[in-house]
């Protein structure tokens, strides 16, 4: 059935699409959505858009969070212009411009330095942009920033895991009468819900009508009031996080508190100042003190169940994990609460790995405490383990990697470390014959092949890149997100602006402290090469 509802032909069938646009084909397909290119039928001479298809079964706060996001973004600095959308058999229909787009696996490298740099310049710019209105992209890497094969630029695409760095996935501070698109009323978000006293579980701190829905998902055509109505009908009423006056307090969603052990009794003394949730040993004699304060024993030893007090503790908060393997940052692979859109910065550094070493995708595992390894050894152990102290959590390897020798430094280590990969790289070993001067109708001044199978080299293996591009990975690739670069400051970097010499200020490295017990352990496995 799901393969079915992806289908063209199923597409086809649908009477409020086909009316309106030729379906032309299917451009690609992911996981929570697919992309189909359309052609309207009242104008046979406009130009093919791209339709995204999100299934029926992605969370409702995703897609309101994927919409908001754009318009807010309104397609400017090489980010994707969202059109219009509608809702059709819960389903929604995002309409876009059509990027036909070249593979990056088929044209990386290709790229001489100077395309190198353009091509950062301009992800540097859109995410500074997308980065400005506070938003997370949380899935920056080539598949999602696009190069049109006609006219040569770069757009920045799939925000399906976009959301609000201050306010999660619904931003209370977002006032759809500001949008230029939007004519509901900010009343919705301050009146109580609809039949709340019958409803046993948590009352919600507003409620959602279908107007709103009529505003945040404009359709393309006037299907009129009543089947309009039935359209929005299953929305249901997401939980909006709205501080504003008229509001509640009762009913917000507070965040957690957490319990803590009181361990005196239990083996290793109390914890001080700790509310570190430490798991339940079959010799635990702890008492769990719940969030109501009263004191239940814990009496799971010794059984293949769990009590009643250890049922009690309230839950950590889930950190958000979404994202594509190899290109989540530290503080998400060790499940961090507190993110920012430094995320989306390290993702930078993991596509610019790709054009220093040649290797795409650069790291090829299997789940995050591999990539951890990998980056453990290639960043180096101390400056991985301060990373993880930053974001309260302890980074454990065994067996331990060797240190930096007594002349080395974060970056040389960096440095040789790559230029050993490159030179390695299987891709460029035995490569196809140099990149020749582009002849035909192709510009002169851009070297990417407009169609081919396997990609023509611009560097060899030996090459050298200055040394200003080692620096700012290295600024990219920062384990801690606090000092990490953000889009601003890359774009002022000598590599992007077009250095190549020059000294780098290294800002001073936190020190690890000697003391480390209470910090969450992530402990990795025997390494494997890279």
């Amino acid at each position: 059935m799901g393969s079915q509802i992806r289908s063209i032909e199923y597409v086809r069938s649908i009477p409020e699409l086909s009316s309106s646009f030729e379906i032309l084909e299917r451009k690609g397909q992911g996981t929570f959505a697919s992309v189909f290119t359309v052609k309207s039928k009242q104008d046979p001479s406009s130009e093919i858009l791209a339709m995204k298809m999100i299934i029926p079964t992605v969370e409702l706060r995703r897609v309101e969070n994927e919409i908001r996001a754009l318009r807010q973004l309104k397609g400017k600095h090489g980010v994707v212009k969202m059109l219009s959308a509608m809702r059709v058999r819960d389903h929604i229909f995002i309409l876009m411009p059509f990027v036909d787009y070249i593979a990056f696996s088929n044209y990386y490298l290709s790229l001489n330095e100077k395309e190198i740099r353009r091509y950062l310049l301009h992800l540097l710019r859109a995410l500074e942009h997308v980065h400005r209105f506070g938003i997370i992209h949380r899935d920056v890497k080539p598949t999602n920033f696009l190069l049109d094969r006609h006219s040569r630029r770069y757009t920045l695409v799939d925000f399906g895991l976009a959301h609000s760095q201050t306010h999660g996935d619904l931003d209370a501070n977002w006032n759809p009468s500001n949008d230029n698109q939007s004519t509901a009323s900010p009343a919705f978000f301050n009146r109580e819900p609809k039949n709340a006293s019958k409803r046993p579980r948590l009352r919600l701190a507003g409620e959602v009508s279908p107007a709103f829905y009529r505003s945040l998902f404009p359709i393309l055509q006037d299907f009129g009031p009543a089947k309009v109505a039935r359209m929005y009908e299953g929305f249901g009423t997401p939980v909006l996080f709205n501080t504003g006056a008229g509001v509640n307090e009762k009913s917000i969603i507070k965040p957690a508190t957490y319990p803590r052990f009181n361990a005196s009794s239990g083996p290793g003394g109390s914890i001080p100042g700790s509310s570190l949730i430490l798991p339940t040993t079959a010799s635990s004699t702890s008492i769990i003190a719940t969030a109501s304060s009263v004191e239940v024993q814990c009496c799971c030893r010794h059984r293949l169940t769990v009590c009643r007090g250890c049922r009690a503790l309230q839950k950590a908060p889930a950190a958000r994990r979404g994202g594509t393997l190899g290109f989540r940052p530290p503080e998400v692979m060790l499940r961090c609460t507190d993110q920012t859109t430094a995320i989306d910065l390290w993702a930078v550094g993991v596509i610019f790995l790709s054009f220093l070493t040649g290797r795409y995708p650069f790291v090829k595992v299997n789940d995050d405490l591999e990539v951890l390894h990998v980056f453990t050894y290639l960043l180096g152990y101390e400056r991985m383990q301060r990373g993880a102290y930053s974001v309260g959590r302890r980074l454990l390897v065994d067996p331990k990697p060797p240190p930096l020798g007594d002349t080395e430094t974060p970056l040389s280590f960096l440095k040789k470390r790559l230029i050993g990969i490159r030179k390695l790289e299987r891709r460029l070993v035995a490569p196809p014959p140099p990149l020749a001067t582009p002849t035909g109708n192709q510009e002169a001044t851009s070297p990417i092949p407009a169609t081919t199978s396997s990609p023509l080299i611009a560097l060899p293996n030996t090459h050298r890149f200055p040394s200003p591009a080692y620096d700012l990975v290295a600024r990219l690739l920062e384990p801690s997100p606090h000092r990490r670069i953000t889009a601003t400051e890359a774009l002022q970097h000598p590599f992007i602006r077009g250095g190549s010499s020059g000294r780098f200020s290294q800002s001073k490295e936190p020190s690890v402290p000697s003391s480390t017990a209470t910090l969450p352990v992530f402990s990795l496995p025997h390494p494997r090469a890279l």
